[in-house]
């Protein structure tokens, strides 16, 4: 009969991924992390810099305002008081001429609040309305702008706007004046880059830092997880599959809980085990064992058994689920036949009861054992005790509910701890090499 499909859920997990989660993860984010610290760095640095640009060229219309005070105080209150004439205008000109040379201006043009042209260092442009975006937004606001575009004579240059305002707060007129891209972007570039790369670079460092480390600590833990992980898989060799699955579903618990299940049950002995043990050397006897619980966990595993517990040269196993019965009947035989055919030094005697069991941890939170107990244990023993060797001794519940082929007549034995004799049917190996 084929074994019937156990998933157990693996005891072994992973190593945590640290390496991975360090690479995909951590380094995306901190490279992100440099990419806005660096956009924001330079975002600062350019603001700083707009600033003294428009600071600068607030200062330099103030300075032209004052010239224009003390040279043709007349004219430009007559400007400002609109009722300027041609002359006023000539005299004005003749200011704003002077003040482009002193201050080295690339262009200087002078607006009135209507956006018309008072002065432009092309004369043939006087008089004309500006209707630019950047010049309606001045105007409205009063708010010195800046913009980045080429002069008349191709030359890179800032285009500022400079309202000049009263005491009051009114607009009288805007400047708009013509910074040649110079010194202070240099200084901006002076200043930026180092108060950049510094961080990048210490940042880059520190990756590379955390990358040892990382690669490390990941060594280490695929160490140690491997480790667990075999240590783990040579104590589940020690333990049944019911208590595995018993500790594993139990979660944090402290307290595994018991159930009482019918289940199948089959025990094993060596039969007249001690005056072998007697007769030979601790490493003969062992080594007569491996061999013998070799042959009898495979097969048992083999038909879904679970093997709840060695006892010297004791087995016991559990048979729980569909066709219990037929499997612990099956796996019998074939153990059975499998120790004849390896001529070992002394016969194995099986009994199989089916009954109700408790099913539970037993013994103290320090040391306990995950087996079951009761009657029914009790009884497989008794019906093992009763089997010569190579011999299955099984009570008639048990043979009645599976294939019987094989099995002798019924007959009722009295079994130690009951009063009334209990019905069994009993299998000899012999009936295979019979049959063959």
């Amino acid at each position: 009969m084929p074994s019937p499909n156990i998933t157990l859920p693996s005891t072994t997990s992973e190593p945590y991924p640290l390496k991975r989660n360090y690479y995909v993860r951590v380094i995306p984010a901190m490279v992100i992390f440099m990419m806005l610290l660096s956009a924001l760095l330079w975002f600062a640095f350019d603001q700083v810099t707009r600033h003294i640009y428009l600071e600068q060229a607030q200062n330099r219309a103030e300075l032209i305002v004052d010239s224009l005070k003390d040279a043709a105080p007349g004219p430009w209150q007559a400007f400002l008081d609109e009722s300027i004439t041609e002359a006023d205008r000539e005299s004005l000109t003749t200011v704003f001429s002077e003040e482009v040379e002193r201050q080295k201006l690339i262009s200087l043009k002078v607006y009135d609040l209507r956006g018309k042209v008072i002065y432009d260092v092309n004369p043939l442009l006087i008089g004309n309305v500006e209707t630019s975006k950047s010049l309606r937004e001045v105007i409205v606001t009063a708010t010195p702008t800046l913009l980045r575009k080429a002069a008349a004579d191709g030359t890179l240059a800032y285009e500022i706007y400079a309202p000049y305002l009263d005491e009051n707060g009114n607009l009288l007129a805007i400047f708009e004046l013509y910074e040649e891209v110079g010194y202070l972007d240099t200084l901006l570039l002076e200043t930026a880059v180092p108060a950049i790369t510094v961080p990048l670079a210490l940042q880059i460092i520190l990756m590379l830092i955390l990358g040892i480390l990382v690669r490390r600590a990941q060594r280490d833990i695929d160490q140690r997880t491997a480790a667990i992980a075999t240590l783990s898989d040579r104590l589940e060799s020690f333990v049944s599959t019911s208590a595995l699955n018993a500790a594993r579903n139990a979660g944090n618990a402290d307290n595994i809980p018991s159930r009482k299940i019918t289940c199948t049950l089959f025990h094993s002995d060596v039969r007249d085990f001690t005056s072998y043990a007697e007769d030979n050397p601790p490493e003969r006897v062992v080594f007569f064992l491996n061999d013998l619980m070799t042959i009898q966990v495979k097969i048992v595993t083999h038909f879904g058994g679970d093997v709840d517990k060695m006892i010297g040269d004791a087995l016991l196993v559990r048979f729980e689920g569909e066709n219990a019965e037929q499997r612990a009947i099956d796996a019998a035989k074939a153990i059975l036949d499998a120790v004849r055919r390896a001529s070992l030094a002394r016969g194995l005697g099986i009994g199989i009861y089916t009954g109700q069991v408790i099913s539970g941890a037993v013994g103290p939170k320090s040391r306990r054992d995950f087996t079951v107990i009761g009657d029914s244990v009790n009884m497989s023993a008794r019906l093992c005790s009763q089997a010569n060797p190579g011999e299955i001794v099984a009570d008639s519940v048990t043979i009645n509910s599976a294939a019987s082929l094989g099995f002798k007549a019924e007959e009722r034995i009295q079994v130690k701890g009951r009063t009334e004799s209990l019905a069994v049917r009993r299998w000899h190996v012999d009936a295979l090499a019979k049959k063959a």
